[in-house]
């Protein structure tokens, strides 16, 4: 009998180990850039080679992600938190991270439960970006000292907003930083029956920067994902599991204010905020988040005149 415990035992760390080994990265930053290209080169890119328009699945979140030929991608957890150290330094658990001519997408399913909509009704869109000024104001200080990117001043592009058609909720907002580079961060999160998956959506802004457009490709990355029958927002019954704060919540904890928490909530979004470090280096983003080769001219072209094509439900 101890003989077939042993036995079992050894079995589980090697399984354990096994796993381990599959999901262990090079937790360092690469900083020369030819360096750094031939490493990313190295990390599994689908759609690179012979594109196509296609869906990816997320097994954990039961869902598709439509891809179109001009995008490619990395799935988590290894190659996208592989990708994230040796870019910049940082972990990062995206389940998806897709690139497009002017954009990076970072997605992440939640867990959480299925999450109510009755609290939006409390919704103030002007005194969370009040909030969120007072924090950057506070956070330059310290980046300062740390030789980092700081927010100058932040807008809303799109305010908040919930989509009941399509189960979801958006937001948009510029960022001009200390070196004047101006960015648009944008998030649209994706409810379903047992969590959410989270968009985060970076581009940066150029003169001819179409903003509204860009806020709706970010929109249409939530609401053109599909979840699988049984997983639906819809397919929610009595006696589901229940997230811990509603959707007005959720989305004031992804900005980090605090309307809406209620004791002990706001504590809850510090792993996920303290995740989405992305915000300091949007601009080396924008820099290097776009192609794998070191430069956004190596991918092509969205549409007319180097334009984003605009991305549409399939099914």
């Amino acid at each position: 009998m101890k003989s077939l415990f042993k036995i079992i035992l050894l079995a589980l760390l090697l399984s354990t180990s096994i796993q381990t080994n599959l999901i262990a990265v090079e937790e360092k930053i690469i900083e020369n850039k030819e360096e750094r290209e031939k490493k990313l080169d190295t990390l599994s890119w689908y759609n690179w080679d012979n594109p196509k328009e296609h869906k990816v699945k997320i097994d954990r979140a039961n869902a598709e992600i439509y891809i179109l030929e001009n995008e490619y991608y990395l799935k988590g957890p290894k190659d996208t938190n592989q990708y994230s150290w040796w870019t910049w330094g940082k972990s990062d658990s995206s389940d998806l991270i897709i690139y497009g001519t002017e954009y990076s997408v970072f997605i992440e399913y939640e867990d959480a439960g299925y999450v109510k909509l009755d609290d939006w009704k409390d919704v103030d869109a002007e005194q969370w970006i009040n909030e969120m000024r007072t924090t950057a104001k506070t956070n330059a200080e310290i980046y300062k000292k740390q030789n980092l990117n700081y927010i100058k001043s932040m807008k809303w592009i799109y305010k908040p907003a919930v989509d009941e058609e399509n189960n979801s909720a958006n937001y948009s907002y510029e960022v001009t930083w200390n070196n004047n580079i101006r960015t648009m961060e944008s998030k649209s999160i994706a409810l379903a029956k047992s969590g959410y998956l989270t968009f985060t959506y970076v581009v940066p802004i150029e003169p001819d920067t179409d903003l509204v457009q860009h806020a709706t490709i970010s929109k249409e990355f939530a609401n053109t994902t599909i979840f699988t029958e049984g997983s639906k927002y819809s397919d929610y019954k009595s006696g589901d599991k229940i997230a811990a704060v509603g959707i007005g919540g959720l989305v004031a904890g992804s900005l980090g204010v605090k309307a809406l928490a209620k004791a002990g909530i706001l504590a809850k979004f510090l792993p996920f905020l303290a995740k989405f470090w992305w915000i300091i280096l949007a601009p080396i983003v924008a820099i290097f988040g776009f192609a794998r080769k070191g430069s956004s001219s190596d991918v092509a072209t969205t549409g007319t005149e180097g334009k984003p094509r605009r991305r549409k439900r399939k099914k």
